[in-house]
């Protein structure tokens, strides 16, 4: 339908309107409008929300007379007396009409907006579709409702607290525990005081917008994990959400391994010390024995020496396996240091160091050192070890190359798993797959490659980054 002659002179009296930028006559009203309309009812300003609910595209919108949009004429007539009247309107139902003629059902929210004189140049505001809105709030309780019977059942408590720490949510499983919460202080429910505990975790997330994970013994004997998160709400609040898993049977379970392990540790030590007193007893008799099979002699003394050798080594695998690297027992080892002290106890081998190396470990790479210069010496047949202390890339590369047999292909994949042994000299398999072990636990590696002309390398990685510095 052709525009008459006033509408025409209408949008051409008030094309300077059409760049309208509505931050500069809002005063403020809306935050983010989607049209304005000048005092003479044409469209100065729209944007792809309205051009959604209209069906125009927005180079058509601008220029339009406003009146096109309304099935009812008369209800623009009332809404610009009440809106003129009043200064602004809210919740102003209205059908409108589609480009294609269909009607659609909308909510206005409009305010005038003035120039710089205080006179009135129009107004904006927002349209919003009504089906959508209700489609859109049906599809958000659908889904708050799935999440929230998600959370209801959940087998660990969640909580959301206010800002005066009260529970002002709680799915079933912390109901079920503590009964009647919501709006109860926490340390009254869980703990059945009526002061805060001195450190509050929940006062520690409002004050400083972080989260928290402590584990906490509650009134009921319940031991809790409980992770505590800041969280805004809809509406824009700040508050706290909480969630706890019982962890009450792994902490019995733990303090019985614990109290297992250390009456095993107990009985080992028992066990070792009058075990290894009487082998060194029997083979220094042994070795006083004045006999002409001398042969037997040798295989008595040989297999007393080795039991000796296996419980020394069950020590130090008791170590390697004895949790992780506490800093109280770390110590910055000069590594050339600590090889020249152990080449006293092994004068058939000459050490060459090269490099200077210092890492931050605790004892138990002592026995690292001493069990590489060992096999060296036994298994390959070495004269000679170079030791070469470098920083490679993100690690502290501590290289053990020997002049000796060298290790065979087949043996390098299974070097260090436990009770794996080879060649002639065969021992318990114990001494390689300790070292790995005790490198994994200070977060280091150890492998094994071919020296040349001859001979093995075997090199221990520290990270040099973390607890084992510094090359």
């Amino acid at each position: 339908m052709a525009k008459d002659d006033s509408t025409n002179t209408k949008i051409k009296r008030n094309k300077k309107y059409n760049t309208f930028l509505p931050d500069i006559y809002l005063n403020h009203a809306y935050a983010l409008p989607n049209i304005s309309v000048n005092k003479d009812g044409i469209i100065v300003y729209a944007n792809e929300d309205t051009s959604r609910i209209l069906g125009y595209p927005k180079k058509e919108l601008l220029g339009m007379d406003a009146t096109e949009m309304h099935i009812n004429p008369s209800d623009r007539e009332l809404l610009l007396k009440d809106l003129y009247r009043r200064g602004k309107i809210q919740n102003f139902n209205v059908k409108l009409k589609r480009k294609n003629g269909m009607q659609v059902e909308c909510r206005l929210e409009m305010s005038v907006f003035k120039d710089s004189e205080g006179s009135i140049l129009g107004h904006t505001g927002t349209i919003k579709d009504i089906q959508l809105e209700g489609d859109i709030r049906l599809k958000l309780e659908k889904e708050n409702k799935i999440l929230f019977s998600i959370l209801e059942e959940m087998p660990v408590y969640i909580c959301l607290y206010d800002s005066n720490r009260n529970i002002i949510f709680a799915n079933k499983h912390l109901k079920t525990r503590f009964c009647k919460i919501e709006s109860k202080k926490c340390y009254n429910i869980f703990y059945g005081s009526d002061r805060p505990c001195e450190e509050c975790p929940v006062l520690y997330v409002f004050q400083n917008n972080k989260p928290v994970i402590y584990e906490r013994t509650q009134k009921d004997g319940i031991t809790t994990e409980v992770h505590t998160y800041p969280f805004v709400d809809t509406y824009g609040n700040n508050l706290v959400l909480e969630l706890a898993i019982d962890i009450t049977s792994r902490k019995k379970s733990e303090e019985k391994l614990k109290q297992l392990n250390d009456t095993l540790e107990i009985l080992n030590k028992i066990l070792r010390h009058d075990i290894l007193n009487d082998l060194t007893v029997a083979l220094n008799f042994c070795d006083l024995i004045d006999t002409e099979d001398t042969d037997i002699k040798e295989k008595v003394m040989k297999a007393i020496s080795k039991s000796v050798q296996l419980i020394e080594n069950t020590r130090e695998l008791e170590k390697a396996f004895n949790g992780n690297v506490e800093l109280k027992n770390l110590k910055l080892y000069d590594v050339r240091s600590k090889l020249q002290e152990l080449t006293t106890h092994h004068p058939e081998i000459k050490v060459n160091t090269l490099g200077k190396c210092r890492i931050f470990v605790d004892d138990s790479i002592t026995t690292v050192f001493d069990n590489l210069i060992r096999n060296a010496k036994i298994h390959g047949k070495a004269t000679q070890v170079d030791v070469s202390l470098k920083k490679e890339g993100d690690f502290c590369e501590i290289s053990f190359a020997d002049n000796g047999i060298g290790i065979a292909d087949e043996a390098k994949k299974n070097l260090f798993e436990e009770g794996f042994s080879y060649g002639p000299n065969r021992g318990s398999g114990l001494g390689l797959y300790i070292a790995k072990k005790i490198m994994e636990k200070h977060d280091g590696d150890i492998k094994v490659t071919d020296n040349k002309p001859r001979g093995a390398i075997i090199t221990l990685m520290f990270k040099s980054e973390g607890t084992n510095e510094i090359c």
